[in-house]
């Protein structure tokens, strides 16, 4: 993957050992309503040479520590995987077309009328790919750690990032919301076997046309505590321009899993620095994307001087990665 572009060929699924039953595509939308404190995702994982598609839909407004708080949640298993992974429409009543990785469209409606959206997303910049040199300067140190289990192989192969403005409509139980918001898309691709060792979170912050970041940060548990290790990538985007990350930290105060403040720094290639700290305002224990892991997701409010942004913190887990160091019998705990 050195020196790779993005294309349009990369909205597609790509080019495979079709004889590898573990050859895996996903791409997800973050959909939030700050005003009304709603967050949640649309988010889609193939498996083509299998012939399966599994698709979660996942909305909540607030904090839900218990899966009955949550307001909807829609998973779909071994749903039939499409011919094309720009411009399909799956059993779930979920809708995906794409002209290119910066522009997508998504549509859902729930077999029992209980939720539904129609959502454009306008990328605001040429793709972020973690694998590109001449983006990431962290390439070469990430290659350093590549045994390492937290890390996962979700990203190992191919994956690009987009930020972008969100704008549509969705219903939740009978009551519409006008959407326009500004979080990212993202697309990953190759061989996924799924063994639960997880260990990263996922940090977007986002103000709109001026400014957007992202942060993958991998994590450790040690003594029932979370801490945040050095980062693995990660971007601003500063009214179209995409500079890589040399630095970046963060801490956060959590209950029950959930992180409900944080402090978040990093450094990009030009010597900038960039400091957030955020306040959640929803956030829950996200199951149904994956059954080997959970992320536990918050919706975080930031300031920057006088603007106020918004984005989503994902912490995920491999459930083994947790069971291992927290359960009754974790040999780790």
């Amino acid at each position: 993957m050195d020196n790779a572009v993005i294309t349009h060929a990369d909205t597609e699924f790509h080019t495979r050992d079709l004889t590898d039953k573990t050859w895996t595509e996903t791409t997800v939308l973050i959909i939030s309503v700050p005003e009304a404190r709603i967050f949640g995702n649309a988010y889609v994982l193939a498996r083509p040479n299998l012939g399966v598609t599994l698709s979660s839909v996942i909305l909540a407004e607030g904090f839900c520590r218990q899966p009955y708080e949550v307001d909807f949640t829609d998973p779909q298993m071994h749903l039939p995987c499409p011919d094309s992974f720009s411009n399909y429409s799956l059993q779930n009543g979920l809708t995906v077309s794409s002209d290119g990785p910066r522009n997508y469209h998504m549509q859902y409606k729930n077999a029992l009328g209980a939720a539904s959206f129609d959502l454009t997303f306008e990328g605001l910049h040429e793709p972020f790919d973690p694998h590109d040199p001449n983006q990431n300067p962290l390439l070469e140190l990430d290659r350093e750690t590549a045994n390492d289990s937290r890390k996962g192989n979700e990203w190992e192969n191919g994956h690009f990032e987009v930020k972008g403005r969100i704008r549509g409509e969705l219903e939740l139980r009978g009551k519409t919301y006008q959407v326009e918001s500004n979080e990212g898309m993202d697309h990953s691709w190759g061989p996924r076997p799924e063994v639960g060792t997880r260990s990263v979170s996922w940090v977007s912050i986002n103000f709109g046309e001026d400014f957007a970041m992202h942060m993958a940060v991998p994590m450790r548990i040690e003594r029932g505590q979370v801490f945040y290790d050095k980062i693995r990538f990660g971007y601003v985007v500063e009214n179209g321009e995409v500079f890589g990350l040399i630095d970046g930290t963060i801490e956060a105060e959590r209950v029950d899993m959930l992180a409900f403040s944080n402090h978040v720094t990093a450094t990009d290639v030009r010597g900038r620095k960039h400091e957030f700290f955020g306040s959640a305002i929803a956030g829950h224990p996200w199951y149904t994307f994956n059954p080997s892991h959970v992320c536990y997701q918050s919706l975080f409010r930031y300031e920057r001087g006088s603007a106020v942004g918004y984005g989503e913190m994902g912490d995920i887990f491999g459930l083994d990665y947790l069971a291992e160091r927290m359960s009754r019998h974790g040999r780790l705990k």
